[in-house]
């Protein structure tokens, strides 16, 4: 049996993480058996990261190694039908919302002072007042370090929400009038897209980006489509 080890549920989401979300609708659209654990302090993880599986002797963290490992064991149900040229578009979206989309969600929920209250009071509410400012502010800290190295926070807070706008357009386009983002079946590539578009809308972090996806004549329904066949 499939172990997934992710966050617990918040903020109406099965997973406020959009990578531990994507793979737990991965598995629900592959088909795939699997029991769920949830994990509350992520640095006890195999290369401090949720989410992550264990299969037998297996151990595999990232979601995107996870599905790698998935579909060598277990075969490839969702990308069977598609082609070099659809798999390279699902990749390159893929790849958009894990390696910039993610720095916007990221910068919205941990660099906005508003945000940062209800994440501090949320997630870190159990541990004691003194030792919990401590904690938060160190992470904090070290969230700004990461996302200047990374280059995404010497930007303004304005000029990195039209990334993430630019970015929301390119989905919404690449989507146009299908079910699913590459064709009338889910892919591998719909999981990535549900988590971040479903993280994106989460209550309570209201941003451009979900107001941009809230009057989309498209993607409302896109969420809605995916998370019925994945979960019912």
């Amino acid at each position: 049996m499939i172990e997934l080890y992710k966050f617990v549920p918040q903020f109406g989401l099965r997973d406020a993480s959009p990578f531990a979300l994507k793979l737990e609708t991965y598995l629900r659209l592959a088909g795939l058996d699997y029991t769920a654990h949830e994990v509350m302090d992520p640095t006890k993880a195999p290369k401090a990261k949720i989410p992550y599986i264990v299969d037998g002797e297996q151990t595999i963290a990232d979601s995107s190694l996870c599905i790698s490992y998935l579909k060598d064991k277990y075969g490839d149900p969702l990308g069977e039908n598609l082609s070099p040229a659809q798999h390279a578009i699902g990749h390159a979206l893929k790849t958009m919302l894990e390696e910039r989309t993610y720095w916007v969600i990221v910068n919205t929920r941990w660099m906005d002072e508003d945000n940062q209250k209800l994440i501090k009071s949320t997630w870190f509410g159990e541990i004691p007042g003194l030792f919990r400012g401590f904690i938060f502010g160190k992470i904090i800290k070290d969230m700004k370090k990461t996302m200047y190295g990374h280059g995404i926070g010497r930007h303004s807070s304005a000029e990195i929400m039209g990334f993430g706008l630019a970015d929301i357009a390119c989905l919404e386009s690449v989507l146009g009038n299908k079910p699913y983002l590459l064709g009338d079946s889910p892919s591998e590539y719909d999981a990535s897209g549900y988590g971040f578009l479903a993280n994106i809308m989460a209550k309570p972090f209201p941003t451009a980006m979900s107001d941009y996806i809230t009057n989309s004549k498209t993607l409302p329904a896109y969420i809605e489509r995916v998370q019925a066949k994945a979960f019912g």
